[in-house]
């Protein structure tokens, strides 16, 4: 027996040996291979299949002139502003050469923005809480309460309420707007301390919500909350929206409230007067997302309503979704029989969040299982998985994206280096995905950009270029919830900006270098 493992040890060394020679004889050979395997790497990076025109290709190099000098940068001084929180990252990403391209760029749609968070907050402090009649309530703890009123509203059990003209006067304007901005953005300079954990950085999240939804839901504010909300995507290159709404009561002076059908026709009109305004935005829907703590009688409901609002708003109403804290919530199998119900209508969309969490194998986890069972058209955030393969094949196969959040993950504690995001494998496999910005006033983001770039620096890794930014782009038309000839006609629209883009950014090129 020794003598047969000393013959199989002295046999194996020697096709070790063999196997090394094959490989060190040809040097020449071996560099060949190696290119050939990163041609097939960079096949199947997203946007890998796309070939650029002559025009594209200059700028494209002009594009990763800059993205490696920025990495080459981050290399030498170890700041590289992907791996950094978002409250930190943000003075250097605005500095970025490969930031400035990207907010030049046409980025086609946002697909996955909550309507609270939706329009900076520059409009809520130096426009909404000038308007009269404003009180508020500030409790020993967060969150704070707004609400507007002709009188005062009865006070809370730990709190009075105050004309916020009131207590804008007495505390100094730029001292009161400080304080309105810290209840109304998550921004710290100390993030880690700040937010030591998912759950308290959530419960600092939620009561920003709170804060700014009594502002925003009082009717003169809303129509023109969500008006200066397009404007600032439509600013940012951005021409289609998608907004999940949880469709709040929306209130009067007298305390009078619109229901849910009011509510999205308030949505239509705005969606509609922007429009008119600028021709070429290709439109706004909305996803009824109410929260999903609720019991089973209420889910049903919550789905009766979205079929009844599909039906009577079809070209406004996109579909259903849940929103809040996926790790504290019910899991989506809790209401099968909900959605298998809902399902029913053919025209009633999912486009479920499933799978925000660290967690693995939990019932939260498996949320990603049932949104690709429920034929959900998109998957919200889908930050697990990276960790469900029969999961991925199936959304690859019925070509159902991943709408990818990258700063809200961060912000929100999930993952601190951007380069460790799950969904960079999804890029370096070409799999459907998205970028959106979920909540960017929370964070302070700009509009799409902000997470554009973190997205391309980040996950896509050093060699994504052109290709990836452009096929993003094409993604989130081609995913969105728009209709065929609503798709056809904003394809035709962003190939029109692209083009003109392409060509600013050559005769940039050629002013710089004296080529003309």
């Amino acid at each position: 027996m020794p003598r047969l493992i000393a013959i199989s040890a002295l046999g194996l060394l020697a096709v070790l040996l063999l196997a090394h020679s094959a490989y060190s004889v040809d040097v020449n050979e071996f560099l060949a291979q190696r290119e050939q395997f990163l041609a097939e790497e960079s096949s199947r990076i997203l946007g890998g299949s796309i070939t650029l025109n002559a025009d594209e290709q200059l700028v494209n190099n002009m594009l990763m002139t800059a993205k490696t000098l920025e990495y080459d940068q981050s290399f030498s001084n170890l700041d590289f502003a992907p791996a950094t929180n978002f409250f930190l990252a943000k003075p250097s990403m605005l500095q970025s050469e490969v930031f400035k391209f990207i907010q030049q760029m046409p980025k086609g749609g946002v697909l996955h923005i909550h309507d609270i968070a939706v329009t900076p907050l520059e409009f809520l402090i130096n426009d909404a809480s000038y308007r009269p009649n404003l009180y508020v309530c500030s409790p020993p703890q967060d969150p704070v309460f707004f609400q507007f009123a002709s009188s005062a509203p009865a006070n809370l059990v730990d709190c009075q309420w105050t004309l916020v003209s009131d207590r804008r006067a007495q505390e100094g304007p730029q001292q009161f707007d400080a304080w309105l901005r810290s209840k109304l953005s998550l921004y710290t300079p100390t993030p880690q301390e700040t937010y030591p954990n998912i759950n308290s950085v959530w419960t600092a999240f939620e009561n920003t919500l709170i804060a700014a939804s009594g502002i925003i839901t009082y009717a003169p504010v809303f129509t023109d909350y969500f008006y200066q909300g397009l404007q600032s995507f439509y600013d940012d290159n951005v021409q289609y929206i998608e907004i999940r709404t949880t469709l709040p009561l929306v209130y009067d002076l007298d305390g009078t409230f619109t229901d849910e059908v009011q509510v999205t026709q308030l949505y239509k009109d705005t969606f509609d007067r922007f429009k008119s305004d600028n021709p070429d935005f290709s439109g706004a829907k909305i996803i009824f997302a109410p929260l999903r703590r609720v019991d089973t009688a209420t889910m049903t409901k919550y789905l009766e309503l979205a079929s009844q609002l599909k039906a009577q708003f079809p070209d406004v109403v996109a579909g259903f979704d849940l929103v809040g804290q996926e790790d504290l919530g019910p899991p989506l199998k809790d209401f099968l029989s909900q959605f298998l119900a809902g399902a029913a209508d053919p025209n009633l969309h999912y486009f479920f969040h499933a799978g925000e969490t660290n967690w693995h194998g939990t019932d939260v986890d498996e949320n990603l299982i049932d949104a690709i069972l429920l034929n959900a058209t998109r998957i919200g955030h889908g930050f697990a998985v990276a960790k469900h393969p029969s999961v991925m094949d199936m959304a690859r196969s019925k070509g159902v994206p991943v709408e990818v959040c990258p700063i809200s993950n961060q912000v929100l504690s999930l993952v601190a280096d951007l380069r460790n995001h799950p969904a960079a494998m999804l890029f370096t496999n070409g799999f459907p995905l998205v970028i959106s910005s979920d909540d960017p006033a929370s964070w302070e983001a700009v509009a799409l950009s902000s997470d554009f770039y973190m997205a391309f620096m980040g996950l896509a890794g050093r060699k994504a270029d052109l290709r990836t930014l452009k096929q993003l782009a094409i993604n989130s038309i081609m995913f969105s919830a728009m209709s065929t000839d609503e798709k056809n006609s904003a394809m035709a629209e962003w190939y029109k900006r692209w083009n003109t883009f392409i060509l600013n950014q050559y005769n940039n090129y050629k002013t710089k270098h004296n080529l003309i």
